[in-house]
Parts: C-alpha cells; sequence; structure tokens
C-alpha cells in the first residue's frame, strides 16, 4: 500500500502547521548556545604557591597573579576551580589534560613554548639577588680581606722602602751622637727613625744632624708619608667590606659560590652560565631557610619573589643587592590550542586599558618601576 505524500503536506495557512511550527520554534528560542557552552563546564587552574604570585591566606588563594586572573575570569563570565600542584607537575597537568589554565610566576621561553601556549605576557621580571644582611664583625672575613693580594703586595712594598731608607739613613748618619757607627744597634736606631716620620708621630729621639740626612728626611717624608696613607686605606676598606658583609653584590661575584635558586626554572641555567655552584631546591621557602643558616651565600630566584620576602619576612635579616637581570615576562599557560588563550588575550588588553590592571599592580608592587 503506498502513501499519498500530498495528503501528508499541510496547507501553509492550516491551524495545525502552525502549531507544530510553535512547538518547535519556542525552545529554540529560549535555547541560547553560548550561555550553555559557558556553564557546561568549570574550567581547572593549576597554580603553585610563589609570593607575591599566588599566595595561601586563610583557606583562599590570593596574590598578583591570582588577582588578575580573577578579574579575567569575572569578566569572561568564566567558572573555575583551583587545582594545587608544583613546579614540575604544573607542566604536566597541563599536557595530560587535567587543567585548563595554569599560572604563578611563570616565565614565557622559547623552551616552555614548545609544550604549552602562552598568553600575552602580564608582568616583566627578571632575576635578583638575596644575601644575608649583615652588619655583625667576622674576623675570619676581616682576615681574607686584609691578606688579599693587593693588601699583602702594598704592604710589601711598603716593607722594601722602610729597608731600603733605613739603610740609607744609617750611611748617612752612622757614627753621629744618635746613631750608632756599628750595623747593629744603628741600623734598628735608622729603622725607628723611617717608621716615627712616615707616621708623623716623630719624638725627636733621633733627628737628622749632617744637611744630607735632612735632604733625605724631607724624601721620607714626601714619600713615606703618602705610601703610609695608602696603606691604611687598604686596610680600612678591607676591614669596613667585610663588615657590611658585601663580598657578593654583582651577578658576577657568584662565580665559584654556593647559590640556592628553584629547581627546574630559568635560573638554573643562568646561573650556571655565571660559574656559580648550584643548590636546586623545591621550593624558594627552602632557599631562604639555607640563607638564614648560613648554608649558603646567596639566593637567586624571580625579582617579585626576592623583593617581597625582603619587605616582609626577611625584613632585617636579608637584603637585595644588585641590579635586575636576566629580563623575563610572565604570562598565563594554556594546553596546545586551547581556545581559551584568544579571550584572555582581549581581556587582558582591555584591563589594561581601563586601569584595572594597574589598580591590581600597585596594590603588590607600588607605583615604583611600573
Amino acid at each position: 500500500m503506498k502513501l499519498d505524500r500530498k495528503r501528508l503536506v499541510y496547507n501553509r495557512s492550516s491551524p495545525v502547521r502552525i502549531l507544530l511550527w510553535l512547538f518547535i520554534s519556542i525552545p529554540l528560542v529560549l535555547y541560547d548556545p553560548i550561555e550553555v557552552k559557558s556553564q557546561e563546564k568549570s574550567l581547572t587552574v593549576a597554580i603553585k604557591v610563589q609570593s607575591p604570585c599566588v599566595m595561601d591566606a586563610d583557606s583562599r588563594y590570593t596574590g598578583f597573579d591570582a588577582e588578575l586572573w580573577e578579574q579575567i575570569a569575572k569578566d569572561l563570565k568564566l567558572e573555575f576551580n583551583y587545582r594545587l600542584t608544583d613546579q614540575w607537575r604544573i607542566f604536566s597537568d597541563l599536557v595530560e589534560g587535567k587543567a585548563d589554565i595554569a599560572f604563578s610566576c611563570m616565565p614565557i621561553t622559547h623552551e616552555w613554548e614548545e609544550t604549552v601556549d602562552f598568553s600575552h605576557h602580564y608582568l616583566e621580571s627578571g632575576l635578583r639577588i638575596l644575601v644575608l644582611n649583615k652588619s655583625t664583625f667576622s674576623m675570619k672575613q676581616t682576615l681574607k680581606s686584609i691578606f688579599s693580594p693587593l693588601v699583602l703586595t702594598t704592604i710589601g712594598a711598603l716593607f722594601v722602602f722602610i729597608i731600603i731608607s733605613g739603610n740609607a739613613v744609617w750611611c748617612v748618619e752612622k757614627g753621629s751622637r744618635i746613631i750608632s757607627d756599628r750595623y747593629f744597634p744603628g741600623i734598628l736606631e735608622a729603622f725607628w727613625y723611617v717608621l716615627v716620620t712616615m707616621t708623623t708621630v716623630g719624638y725627636g729621639d733621633v733627628v737628622p744632624r749632617k744637611w744630607f740626612g735632612r735632604l733625605l728626611a724631607l724624601f721620607i717624608m714626601f714619600i713615606g708619608i703618602g705610601f703610609f696613607g695608602w696603606a691604611i686605606a687598604l686596610f680600612s676598606s678591607a676591614v669596613t667590606v667585610q663588615k657590611l658583609h658585601e663580598d657578593i653584590v654583582s651577578p658576577e661575584d657568584l662565580r665559584n659560590r654556593v647559590v640556592a635558586t628553584v629547581e627546574f626554572t630559568t635560573s638554573v641555567p643562568t646561573l650556571n652560565k655565571l660559574g656559580a655552584i648550584v643548590l636546586p631546591v623545591a621550593k624558594i621557602d627552602e632557599a631562604y631557610a639555607l640563607l638564614l643558616k648560613e648554608k649558603v651565600g646567596a639566593v637567586v630566584f624571580d625579582s617579585p619573589s626576592i623583593l617581597h620576602y625582603e619587605r616582609h619576612e626577611g625584613a632585617g635579616k636579608v637584603k637585595v643587592v644588585g641590579s635586575l637581570f636576566d629580563i623575563q615576562y610572565y604570562g598565563f599557560m594554556f594546553p596546545e590550542g586551547s581556545e581559551l588563550r584568544e579571550p584572555v588575550n582581549r581581556t587582558l588588553l582591555k584591563l589594561k586599558e581601563n586601569g584595572t590592571y594597574d589598580g591590581i599592580y600597585d596594590k603588590w608592587f607600588g607605583k615604583v618601576g611600573r
């Protein structure tokens, strides 16, 4: 039996046709595919605690990176949950699909770009050097500085000057009432005369009696006093430098020094290039503890973390030396090909233009340097 297709086609003006059209169309009008798409999945955000980017405070996460991300998520109407991880697993979480985005002082590098995608950079950073803020006198370090090659060379030259001048004075003045004509003790009396003349003490117990001896005395005064003053200046400088504990003042001073930093970070290859003896640790707090115990000579790490520690937990105990080096840029990380990257980039630019970014930055870092 064949069906007559014409009998199944309704007239456009048929009430049945109109009712059928309304039955199908009304749910489609109420259905918003964009809204459902945004709500169908809560994003997983992988983070690692590293102040001041991400900090754990009162069972919630805060910090510069966290506040900036939450503002972006609010603007994009994104739901998300944090997933706490560490420096190494934060990459594997993205690659294995366990996280949709990750951040916390993560520098944009060529090597990491081969594994994950980065957003536009949201913070300029670099490496800084942290040392102990020692104000106590260290005899060991002072002696080490005093007997440096420069100081020893100066002492040797001063000793030679005294020997030559003393012998000259003995040759000129020997046999006089004040200096014996015998080499001993006459040479000792001549040495004494040279020393009191150089130091401007001038006791008056030994004075030249001959005109040639007096000309020789003028030479000792002009040359010897200056020589002696230079030697004293070197001694004073050596003591002062060690008292202030400023033997590490630049990246070049890290050579052959034990330096702590966080493993698997860009600071490790940088320190290797500088010739430092790198002591890697899992967390930056472990590096700070080693420095306070004087197990390492310095800590080198990202500038925001170093400056935050110096101004808060390490205030008065440590200090930052030298200038910023090995400039880096921080960015949000995504799995390769993530559709979230472009919306985040656009929103990040928007927050920079409307001043929201500046407000968050000033809260954590102040207006200096921006």
